[in-house]
Order: C-alpha cells, then structure tokens, then sequence
C-alpha cells in the first residue's frame, strides 16, 4: 500500500504530537524583559477589560433608569386618565388660590372662572394648598 496517493511512508522519527506522558513546555523565566509591542498589548488588554466592565456597569445604571421611567410614566398616565375620569363624571377640575376660612377655598376652575367652594369632610385639609388640584361638584359662582 505504499505509494499510494495520501499516504505517508512510515518514518522512524514520527512521534505523537502531545501525548500524556509529555508535559507542557515550561514558563519563560521572569528575568526575560517584554518587548515595548508585547508591553502596549498588555496594557491596551487591560485597559479594555477595565472600559469593558465600566460598560457593563454603565449600562445596568441605564437599564434601571429606563425602568424608572416606564414606572413613571405608568403614574403619570394612571394620573392623567383619572383626571379625565373626573372631568367626564361632570366634575370640574380646579385648583386652588386660597383658603378661606376651615371649610371654604377660592378655586380656578380649568375653564377660567373662579369659585368660592366648600370642603368634604373626608378630605384631608392639610394636602388643600395653594396650587393643589382638585375636582368640584356643585360650585358657587364667586
């Protein structure tokens, strides 16, 4: 069979390329100096995995951010639709100029006029500040 095409005469020196009993070349001695090329290498190598985890970071900041804002948004829509409910309930939304006396306060309406109103006893008086806003049923015209 020899001298057939692909095949390769039997030679005294072929030997396995790694086998169990060889062991790995040894580590070059620590006294051998890098050259200037293989010091830039290690240097640029170590300063992209450090941008690189910087990165990693960088962007786990941004997606928890980006999750804050959809929860936001969430509130701000929830808020939004709310007031709509009310303004379709026939209630008007207001918000408030000034307190009175313990249960009446002057509020600008959303259409323009201002009101002089009365107060629930279920609502909590200290949130009713100046600029709050808030939904009427039945104003008195000012």
């Amino acid at each position: 069979m020899s001298g057939q095409e692909g095949e390769f005469p039997p030679s005294s020196e072929s030997q396995p390329l790694l086998s169990a009993a060889s062991p790995l070349p040894p580590p070059p001695p620590p006294e051998i100096q890098k050259t200037p090329t293989e010091l830039r290498r290690e240097q640029a190598l170590q300063d992209f995995k450090r941008r690189l985890v910087d990165h990693r970071e960088w962007d786990a900041k941004l997606k928890d951010l980006r999750m804050g804002i959809r929860e936001l948004e969430k509130t701000f829509d929830k808020t939004e639709d709310d007031m709509k409910a009310l303004q379709s309930v026939g209630q008007i939304v207001g918000e408030v100029l000034k307190q009175l006396d313990e249960e009446k306060f002057i509020v600008k309406a959303s259409s323009g006029p201002r009101y002089v109103v009365g107060c629930r006893n279920k609502v909590n008086k200290a949130k009713l500040k100046q600029g709050a806003r808030v939904g009427m049923t039945t104003p008195l015209k000012y």
